[in-house]
Formats: C-alpha cells, sequence, structure tokens
C-alpha cells in the first residue's frame, strides 16, 4: 500500500509555535485540520475520523496549508502573513498603484479586495488593476469576484473525491484482510492435510 507525504518536516517547522492568524486565502476546515494537529495535538487518523477524510489527505492538507502560509511570510513584511486587516504597504506594490488605491479609500488588504474591479474604476488604469490582482494573488489573497469565481465548487468536489477515495480504500482494505484470512485458513487446512507441507501455496 502507497504511503502518503512524511509529516514529520511539517512537526519540525512548527514545534512549539502557532502561525496566526490565518490567512483568508485558506478555508476554515483546512485551517480546522492544521490546528487540531499542530494546537490540540490530534493524531491525522483522529483527524480524519472527524472530516470523513482519509489520514493522507489530511497530511496533504496540512502541507497545502503550509505551503499558504509561506507564500504569506514571503509576501509580508519581515515575514509576517498578510491578513485581511493589513495596510496596503504590505502588498508588494508600487507607489503609483498604492496611491491609487487610496485615491479609493483603500487603506487596507481588507479594502482592496471589496473594491469592485470587475470594470473600469477611476483612477485605476489596467496595469495597475492587474499589479493589484497580482500582489493580493502573491499574498494568498486572491480577489474574490476576478480570481476565485468557481474555487468553491471545485472544493466541493475534490472533498467529495477524496471521500469516494477514502471509502474505496477502505473497503479494499477489507477485502485484503478478508482474502488474508481465507488464505490462512487454507494453508492451515493443507498443512494438516499434507502434514506440514503447503505444495506451493505462497503465504499473503
Amino acid at each position: 500500500m502507497a504511503r502518503g507525504p512524511n509529516i514529520k518536516p511539517l512537526r519540525a517547522r512548527y514545534a512549539g509555535k502557532y502561525p496566526v492568524p490565518k490567512p483568508a486565502s485558506i478555508d476554515e476546515q483546512s485551517w480546522a485540520m492544521f490546528t487540531a494537529y499542530f494546537q490540540e495535538g490530534l493524531t491525522l487518523r483522529e483527524i480524519g475520523a472527524n472530516a470523513r477524510v482519509s489520514p493522507s489527505r489530511v497530511c496533504r492538507v496540512l502541507y497545502e496549508v503550509d505551503a499558504q502560509l509561506a507564500s504569506a511570510r514571503r509576501a509580508g513584511p519581515e515575514g509576517e502573513p498578510v491578513v485581511l486587516e493589513s495596510p496596503i504597504e504590505d502588498l508588494a506594490l508600487s507607489s503609483r498603484a498604492r496611491n491609487a488605491l487610496r485615491s479609493r479609500g483603500c487603506n487596507s488588504v481588507q479594502d482592496v479586495l471589496r473594491l469592485d474591479l470587475s470594470g473600469p474604476v477611476r483612477g485605476i488604469g489596467r496595469k495597475t488593476r492587474g499589479e493589484v490582482l497580482a500582489a493580493l494573488r502573491n499574498s494568498g489573497l486572491p480577489h474574490p469576484e476576478l480570481d476565485e469565481p468557481l474555487d468553491p465548487d471545485f472544493r466541493i468536489l475534490d472533498r467529495s473525491l477524496e471521500r469516494i477515495r477514502g471509502r474505496i480504500g477502505a473497503a479494499l482494505e477489507d477485502v485484503t484482510n478478508e482474502i488474508a484470512a481465507v488464505q490462512k485458513r487454507l494453508r492451515k487446512r493443507m498443512e494438516t492435510r499434507n502434514g506440514g507441507a503447503t505444495d506451493g501455496v505462497t503465504p499473503a
């Protein structure tokens, strides 16, 4: 059976510390798994049982959250994550772009995310708009209207497929265990009949 990603590097990285606050780019379920493992001390199996996903899926989620945290830390000053309350100075923007945002009343990242950028905005040209969207995306905070219109649907589908895969994996494991048990009984009967020889039956 294939083994999932190794969780030891993450344990070493977050031992004795807890990354706060949560970047807005990380969904609540993934963050709950992350905090359950590193703050509450639950095992991958326990978290998976609560979330109804496989332990290997939990491990992948932890690595996904870690990657998003790393992206947010790189984007923020002095390694701090960019969050909704962060000032626009924390975004990697040119002074022209920052001044354009301020002219529209945007002082925080949350203000920028609330700004309607789906059409022309007075004082914000196409180049500045692209720069702002790229800065948000690189900070792990893609604009909800323009960058993630279908993301919730994709996440729901991904979780549904993961649950199906988990159920299939559990069913296959049950079948494998049942086959091993039947084969074990068969070998015992053959050994009894043949005085200890199994006539070439290979152990499971």
